[in-house]
């Protein structure tokens, strides 16, 4: 049975393994750069960045776990604007599981949670980012209810990327 805590400062170790470990599974072959892939996941997934987010008031992570087994993890922003002119709502980071734990049904798990959350902190939209090159994603987040709102360009020194925004009222 999935299990979803809030984590914790201490669990700041954890969640690096776990965010390099699932982001190099399932992203790494879509960065050009390797110094800028190696520079990315240090600034996302390193211990002192994960414990000065931990310590944070504006993002909540999530561990989710079977058994007390990590499968993966989630990060998410409460009232978040998706843009200038429309609604804020919850903003989901991050939702990665690893490379073993995929179509198990745990991220539908993890999406239900932050929706449990976002609705107490009295968000009615969650909404969050995917890259276009990551169909498989896209299509479990429509599966979830989300739809396509606008797009966006995500850049590096060496690339550009594509992101669609997807998102639903909860």
């Amino acid at each position: 049975m999935m299990t979803l805590r809030d984590a914790r400062p201490e669990d700041a170790p954890l969640l690096s393994e776990m965010g390099f470990t699932s982001y190099r599974h399932h992203f790494a072959h879509l960065w050009v750069s390797p110094a800028e892939l190696a520079t990315f996941l240090s600034q996302e997934y390193g211990v002192d960045a994960l414990v000065h987010s931990l310590a944070g008031s504006t993002s909540h992570w999530l561990i989710a776990a079977d058994n007390e087994r990590p499968v993966g993890f989630a990060k998410y922003s409460c009232h978040q604007p998706i843009d200038p002119q429309g609604p804020t709502g919850t903003l989901l980071h991050k939702l990665y599981l690893l490379p073993d734990e995929t179509g198990k049904g745990y991220g539908e798990e993890i999406i239900t949670g932050v929706i449990q959350r976002a609705k107490i902190e009295g968000d009615s939209w969650l909404w969050l980012e995917v890259l276009s090159s990551n169909p498989q994603a896209r299509r479990f987040y429509q599966r979830q209810g989300m739809v396509h709102l606008k797009d966006t360009l995500f850049s590096t020194a060496s690339q550009q990327s594509t992101l669609h925004i997807l998102g639903m009222e909860i």
